[in-house]
């Protein structure tokens, strides 16, 4: 199933509610797929490394 754009949650990389594409723009950064200046606020990528793969809430599904 999948996720709406605007569907929010309690971000621990920002520290306040994100949207599932803010949280995905991050992800694509992390990826080197986008450049950070489009995020509405800049990262540390080693930080969001961490938090990122300990959260996971940019994915859709895990198969389950």
């Amino acid at each position: 199933m999948a996720r709406s754009p605007i569907e929010q949650h309690e971000c621990p990389l920002y520290g306040r509610k994100t949207t599932w594409s803010e949280c995905y723009e991050v992800q694509e950064v992390r990826e080197d797929e986008m450049d950070m200046k489009w995020l509405l606020e800049p990262i540390d990528l080693e930080k969001a490394d961490e938090i990122c793969e300990k959260c996971r809430w940019y994915i859709v599904s895990d198969g389950e």
